[in-house]
């Protein structure tokens, strides 16, 4: 078998990985079919992350199928399942509190620990859920990313005729902008690259623009997810008075305008990652849909030998999702 191998900061290699050990009661064997190469990836192999560890084996959103369970997993050989990459003890007052997306002793997969883009990895059963065959395998891969978005429309109002803005069309924001569209609201997405901007043109209800182009004032809720000092202190010109601002994006600081803030009873919400599996769950269940498609941000699947590709690809900054396919002959691993 192989895997990807990150040794420090724009080092990743393709290795022969050893042997994997024999599995405990409540562990799975996973083949994987295909990773998705996220932002927090490309932190990482640049090493702009502080808090990241190396060497280690990156990637964190994965499908594969079952090759073989602990004795005391009740999931079948050849199921197809995601895994949730976030670590959680189960302990903390975070976790008893319905919390683990912020659990104090979380860690995650390809950041700080091992990731998953390796032919075969071995997970516990605990961060791993099944998905309908009826949901494509190249879907499935982003069931992970969508979970952040349905976590995050959970903080804000977003309902039907909701006057919404997406700043930053990254994957986020992408995934953001057609599932506000989706749900019914009145979206605006905005974004200084004009190549992402043309990624939305098969949303044809979805307007899209320059930031300078946007309405000040003229929008409920506006979502954050490029991740900059400047888009971040830009959102509040946009939001109405008793608007949300949901953060998606991670920057070390901005600065707010509190007045503003408090004179016209504006909420700001930060959101990290997801509840697992409620998120997980309602993302499949959006995915099942056939009317809301986002395998359209799939910009490119490449061969897991051609990685030094996507990677080029992907840092460039001018796609949305680009997939590693690890499928081999899976057919020892299939029900």
């Amino acid at each position: 078998m192989a895997e990807l191998y990150l040794k420090k900061p724009l080092d990743l290699e393709l290795k022969s990985s050893d042997a994997l050990p024999p599995l405990q009661p409540n562990q799975i064997r996973i083949r994987l079919l295909y990773g998705g190469i996220c932002g927090s990836d490309l932190s990482v192999y640049s090493g702009k992350l502080a808090y990241a560890r190396y060497p280690l084996r990156p990637g964190h959103e994965l499908v594969g199928r079952i090759a073989a369970t602990g004795r005391e997993v009740s999931l079948s050989v050849g199921t197809k399942v995601v895994v949730t990459p976030n670590s959680f003890c189960g302990k903390c007052s975070y976790c008893l509190n319905g919390k683990p997306n912020i659990c104090s002793e979380k860690r995650s997969f390809g950041i700080n620990e091992d990731g998953g883009f390796a032919h075969e990895i071995i997970v516990d059963a605990s961060y791993v859920y099944p998905v309908s065959e009826s949901v494509s395998d190249e879907a499935a891969v982003l069931i992970e990313p969508l979970a952040v978005i349905v976590h995050g429309f959970n903080r804000v109002p977003i309902l039907p005729k909701t006057a919404v803005l997406i700043v930053g069309c990254g994957t986020e924001g992408l995934l953001a902008a057609s599932l506000a569209s989706y749900i019914g609201a009145d979206v605006t997405a905005v974004d200084i690259n004009p190549k992402k901007l043309k990624m939305l043109e098969a949303f044809k209800e979805i307007e899209t623009m320059h930031p300078s182009k946007a309405k000040a004032g003229a929008y409920d809720v506006v979502i954050e997810a490029a991740g900059t000092k400047q888009a971040v202190e830009s959102c509040f010109t946009w939001l109405k008075p008793g608007g949300s601002l949901l953060l998606l994006g991670i920057t070390p600081e901005a600065s707010i305008p509190v007045a503003q803030v408090v004179r016209n009873e504006q909420t700001i919400v930060g959101s990290i990652i997801y509840d697992f599996p409620a998120d997980f769950e309602k993302s499949i269940y959006y995915l099942k849909d056939r009317h809301f498609n986002p395998t359209v941000f799939i910009s490119k699947i490449y061969p897991y030998t051609d990685y030094r590709q996507a990677y080029e690809m992907a840092l460039t900054g001018n796609y949305a999702k680009i997939l590693l396919d690890f499928k081999e002959d899976d057919s020892e691993c299939k029900s």
